[in-house]
């Protein structure tokens, strides 16, 4: 787990929190209030040999350095809607006409909440270089990475508004120091008003004031007292300041506002060299598992293949044999029926043509052979009439004369020749 060292500048004192973070969790791992020496000469190198202990001791990773508000100037605008980047840029120039100090001497960020069709209400809070470098300074000599440097009132507001659980706040944020008090008026969660006003000022006065311009309810980090608390049916929350600047590298806070130098952001690290390599390790194990996985399933389905081959062919051989005992049965079966179908020709084909002779037709001669050829001579009333019948009928086939009609006495002698249906020649 990574530690991060959240330390907060303020009234005199310098306040630290370690956070321990992992993967989507962080848990406070300790904490450490240092008083300043009342000398302002001797508070530089105080700092810096409290830093350097602290990374003795705790080894963060990097420090999120909080500054107070009495160090900020704010403006809240209204802009036309545009992008991030464009509104940047635009308020260069916007912002000359608030600040004493050229725009380039300031670092400044800011958030936006809708302000009607077509426009933005944009809170910019700006501090001059020369103050966030002076204090970067401590960090450098003490050799601990600034991660991030931000607003010690705006991160407080965050962390208070995370704890109510409520969404679009509107109301007053006080936020009690040691030697100031710092107001907050929001709107549907949106900072519209900061200023730090002495501890010496009437609190409860000012709050009045300031209600009726900022209704809603009064949340206070930290204790103003009773009768002002139920005066206001106030909402007390304890919460370490520098707690919440170190959490706001592991949850991204409401009002996510950042002021570190641009030239002390750290590069962004190029991770793409050991992607590829990394990528590359991934692709050769996947192919290697891959031919393996192959390798054994086709092994497998090789010899899965080979099991029922095997045993396919010894069916197929029984099959085989089968078979040809079968076709020596089919032989002799057909054999048979042969045998059967071409016995007594003579037989079957006289009985078919006792069916299909008319009556005045007689037989004097009939011969057939085993293949079903017939010949006959006989007498008929009307010979053309039989030929007729005969070729009709399903016993015969190829009814001819083998010889001419001979008529006598009202008779006609007829001999014809024919085939017996049914039979192969």
């Amino acid at each position: 787990m990574r530690k991060i060292l959240g330390v907060s500048f303020g009234g005199g004192i310098v306040r630290a929190s370690l956070i321990e973070t992992g993967f989507r969790r962080s848990k406070p791992a300790g904490s450490e209030d240092v008083v300043l020496p009342e000398n302002a000469g001797e508070r530089p190198a105080f700092i810096v040999e409290t830093l350097k202990r602290w990374k003795t001791e705790h080894a963060p990773y990097g420090a999120v350095l909080g500054l107070p508000l009495e160090h900020f100037s704010h403006q809240l605008i209204e802009m036309p809607a545009m992008k991030k980047a464009d509104l940047r840029s635009a308020l260069m120039f916007d912002l000359e006409k608030f600040l004493p100090l050229p725009v380039d001497e300031y670092i400044f960020d800011f958030v936006t909440a809708p302000a009607g069709p077509g426009n933005l209400k944009v809170l910019v809070l700006s501090v001059k270089k020369d103050v966030v470098n002076a204090y970067c300074r401590y960090f450098i000599e003490a050799d601990v990475e600034i991660l991030s440097v931000r607003c010690n009132t705006i991160d407080a507001l965050c962390a208070v508004m995370d704890a109510a659980g409520e969404k679009g706040v509107s109301g007053l944020f006080v936020n009690m120091t040691d030697h100031t008090f710092e107001v907050t008026g929001l709107k549907n969660s949106m900072p519209v008003y900061l200023k730090c006003f002495s501890s010496n000022i009437d609190l409860a006065k000012e709050l009045e004031r300031l209600s009726e311009l900022h209704p809603g309810p009064v949340y206070f980090l930290g204790d103003p007292g009773q009768l002002i608390t139920e005066k206001f049916a106030g909402r007390k929350y304890h919460i370490s300041i520098a707690n919440a600047l170190a959490g706001s590298r592991t949850v991204k806070p409401a009002v996510n506002l950042e002021f570190i130098p641009w030239e002390m952001i750290p590069p962004p690290k190029d991770y793409y060299p050991h992607l590829i390599g990394a990528l590359s390790g991934a692709a050769l194990v996947l192919f290697l598992l891959a031919g393996l996985t192959t390798y054994y399933k086709e092994s497998r389905t090789l010899a899965s293949i080979e099991a029922k081959r095997s045993a396919i062919k010894d069916k197929a051989s029984k099959v085989s044999v089968e078979r040809k005992k079968l076709e020596l049965l089919q032989g002799d079966r057909k054999a048979l029926f042969d045998f059967v179908h071409r016995s007594n020709v003579a037989v079957r084909a006289l009985s078919d043509l006792s069916n299909v002779l008319s009556k005045d037709a007689w037989l004097i001669n009939f011969s057939v052979d085993d293949k079903g050829k017939l010949e006959m001579e006989g007498f008929s009333g009307n010979t053309a009439k039989l030929v007729v019948e005969l070729e009709n009928s399903k016993e015969f086939k190829n009814v001819s004369f083998s010889a001419p009609i001979i008529a006598k006495e009202g008779e006609e002698r007829f001999a014809l020749k024919a085939e017996v249906e049914g039979l192969e020649k």
